[in-house]
């Protein structure tokens, strides 16, 4: 039986976008047959402390505690993630040997840990990058644009990842960004985000339990759902509504369902601006995720320009599968932009114009049958892709084989 190994900080029912796309590749590879293991952080938000293991369908869970890891400022997380990336190396060295050992990008550098799996114990490396660091944090300004600091990390990570037999990345945009940093194309593999949304049904917007629980009656609504990050635009978003609401369009409401770092500061832009067609609603648990994406007419997903290529938004697919048009947001080159414009299941803005968001909305929301034909083009599309189901080959192919004293390795 192969067996295969994920290091990551979170795993359900810890929160965390990560936590969710790897449980669903992990349980997809214990249905194939694989034994299955996955090193992660405790949770005590979610219930969960201190060392433990358990299995959860057909998946050898380990959790280990890392007390010092906090969200709550920059120093803080950065000290919880320098204290943590030797311990689940410390607990990674200690698990039986895996033929593939998968490491991702939450915590930063992880990919490190990876590299001495290989050194001591001869496994198969994939590194599962959903970000690029510290691309990342130089967009955001938490490191000096090509500081010294960020270059000893850049240097760092692209040279572990050409210890990896494979690395995958989400997104075009993320593979050319790696390709210029000189990571060989033959190392790199796009497998988009797709899968975790398989669970969403379409459900028509009227009647809708979410609408009449939030009071939306029958307005149009255009909404964002899910993480408010430092990585995504909201301006945008907030110059239309103000652009509607001057123009009298009483029906026209904007909602926003989650939370997050920018949370406070939409709060704080729509209260600057006096806009009364805007509500916030807060993050929903997956149970409702089908009536509350359902709810709205059109939905957003947006990216500042600068991140293209370092981060590619995955709940597009989850519009997708709603069968709801989405205007995305941000650079034209990105994964989504590309995505949107290849499926034709909605459209591309550029960041900063209100004033063509604000045009498209309406447009859209003139024309049901535009909806309609958007929504149901991004559904089919979505589809087609096998996304996640891909990584299973992937990781099959790269599989160490042992026959006696001969080793073959099944190449890409």
């Amino acid at each position: 039986m192969p067996s295969i190994l994920f290091i990551n900080r979170v795993y359900p029912p810890a929160d965390g976008a990560t936590g969710r796309v790897l449980e669903y590749v992990a349980e997809g590879f214990a249905a194939k047959g694989w034994k299955v293991s996955v090193l992660v952080t405790s949770d005590s938000r979610s219930g969960i402390s201190g060392n433990c293991s358990e299995i959860r369908n057909g998946v050898l869970v380990h959790r280990i505690d890392v007390s010092a890891f906090s969200k709550g400022n920059i120093v803080k997380r950065a000290f919880g993630y320098a204290v943590m990336i030797p311990k689940l190396c410390f607990w990674a060295l200690k698990t039986p040997k895996s033929d593939v050992v998968v490491t991702m990008t939450d915590p930063p550098m992880l990919l490190i840990v990876g590299v001495l799996m290989r050194f001591f114990k001869r496994s198969h490396l994939i590194h599962w990058a959903h970000d690029l660091y510290p691309e990342v944090a130089e967009a955001l300004g938490l490191l000096a644009q090509g500081g010294m600091t960020a270059r000893i990390f850049r240097f760092i990570s692209s040279q572990s990842m050409r210890c990896h037999d494979l690395v995958v990345v989400p997104g075009r945009c993320m593979k050319e960004r790696l390709i210029i940093r000189g990571v060989p194309s033959s190392l790199l593999t796009v497998i988009p985000n797709t899968g975790v949304e398989r669970r969403i049904i379409p459900t028509p917007r009227l009647p809708n339990v979410f609408r009449e629980l939030n009071g939306l009656s029958d307005s149009f609504i255009a909404a964002y759902s899910g993480n408010m990050g430092l990585a995504h635009d909201f301006d945008t978003i907030i110059g239309a509504a103000l652009i509607i609401q001057e123009m009298g369009m009483k029906d026209v409401r904007f909602l926003f369902i989650g939370g997050g770092p920018r949370a406070n500061s939409i709060r704080e832009g729509v209260a600057k601006k006096g806009l009364k067609n805007v509500s916030m609603i807060p993050s929903q648990p997956e149970e409702n995720l089908s009536a509350s994406l359902g709810a709205a007419d059109i939905h957003f997903v947006t990216m500042r320009e600068s991140m293209s290529g370092l981060v590619v938004p995955s709940k597009l697919y989850g519009v997708m599968a709603a069968s709801r048009p989405c205007i995305f947001i941000g650079p034209s080159n990105s994964e989504a932009a590309l995505s949107i414009l290849e499926s034709e299941s909605g459209c591309v803005i550029a960041t900063g114009d209100a004033e063509m968001l604000a045009r498209k909305l309406l447009e859209f929301r003139d024309s049901s049958s535009l909806r309609e034909q958007n929504g149901t083009r991004g559904s089919a599309w979505l589809k087609g892709e096998n996304g996640l189901d891909l990584f299973l080959e992937s990781a099959s192919r790269i599989l160490l084989k042992t026959t006696g004293n001969k080793q073959t390795e099944v190449k890409l």
